[in-house]
């Protein structure tokens, strides 16, 4: 037993998988719904895709499945994947994080496996037992009695539904749009008008429920004797609405950042690294942690502008340090010696 999931007290059909709509050959999957969409959805760590909403409906209303998934509310929301072994037909439950993290992780589900693997010899035995127990609904009388519990193919068949890759373009669609990863730095992305022409950049994966997005360099400006911040400016814009955004920025010579938020663009808080002064406008309402040896004496990291440059010895890794401080991984990266504008798409 783990504690990231729950093994269930039912051992699926030989057809579960078929009849939910899962035809690759992975040891383990898992379903979730959907609720954006109204769509069952499978996934085996590498194969995200569409299964059949009918089966998956079916199956969460049969009398001895009921009972035991009702409590996770499998046909409304999306905080719970089932998760199946194909081998030992074991049924597991878990938070929908909790399960990726398991089958992005092959060995930790191959630990699972062992844990649970002394009960898989009884899978025949208790399949006969739960077989003699079945008793049919109204609906489904003449198919029950073939079953043990479940659904199997003959089920699916005598609804009139296809297994398999059933869905209409339009769930497709939509499908496609919330599963692709859309970068967020654009193609002709530069260091803005009167910056460098040394652009570097970095993308990332979007796995967790938050992203962190790093804005990085040296100056703004040549003027670094000047008191006026003002002319320091670099604009940055916020337009990425995917997920909430934990905005960081960091430069070595005084810089006002100056921030905009695009409509339907959530910061949950932004994160300034400097070793000269540091100034954020344009926003209001959101957290703003100044770190600049300056102003505060002190500084979160290295001053990066170029990725994949190696930082002084003796000075932390900024990226290192967000994402620790963060809990989450980096998900994208610009910077210049000298840039002025950076947007975020």
């Amino acid at each position: 037993m783990s504690n990231l999931v729950q093994r269930l007290e039912i051992t699926a059909h030989p057809q579960l998988e078929k009849s939910l709509g899962y035809r690759g050959d992975s040891r383990w999957v898992a379903w979730r719904w959907e609720p954006d969409i109204d769509q069952l959805i499978f996934s085996d760590g590498k194969i995200v895709g569409t299964g059949n909403n009918m089966a998956w409906l079916v199956f969460l209303q049969h009398d001895l499945v009921q009972p035991a998934l009702q409590e996770y509310n499998f046909g409304e929301g999306d905080r719970y994947w089932l998760l199946l072994d194909t081998e030992t037909r074991n049924l597991y439950v878990g938070e929908g994080k909790a399960v990726q993290s398991l089958l992005e992780q092959p060995e930790s589900l191959a630990l699972l496996a062992c844990l649970d693997g002394g009960n898989a010899g009884k899978t025949a035995e208790t399949w006969q037992q739960t077989r003699a127990q079945v008793t049919a609904t109204t609906a489904f009388r003449h198919l029950t009695n073939v079953i043990p519990f479940g659904i199997a193919a003959a089920l699916i068949g005598a609804l009139g539904v296809g297994t398999g890759w059933w869905v209409v373009p339009t769930v497709q669609q939509k499908l496609a749009e919330k599963t692709t990863f859309t970068s967020p730095i654009s193609s002709a992305a530069n260091c803005g008008i009167g910056g460098s022409d040394d652009f570097s950049a970095y993308v990332g994966s979007s796995t967790g429920d938050k992203e962190l997005h790093l804005i990085g360099v040296y100056e703004a400006n040549a003027e670094h004797g000047k008191a006026n911040l003002s002319k320091s400016a670099i604009q940055v814009k916020v337009e990425r609405r995917n997920k909430p955004i934990i905005l960081a920025l960091s430069a070595y010579e005084p810089v006002n950042w100056n921030v905009t938020v695009e409509p339907g663009a959530v910061i949950e808080k932004i994160i300034v690294n400097g070793y000269n002064n540091q100034t954020v406008s344009g926003v209001s309402g959101i957290p703003i942690q100044v770190h600049s040896y300056e102003a505060t004496g002190n500084y979160i990291g290295d001053f990066i502008y170029k990725w994949g440059t190696n930082p002084e010895s003796n000075t932390p890794s900024l990226v290192t340090k967000l994402e620790q401080t963060n809990r989450t991984s980096l998900t994208s990266f610009q910077g210049c010696y000298r840039g002025t504008n950076f947007s975020i798409k």
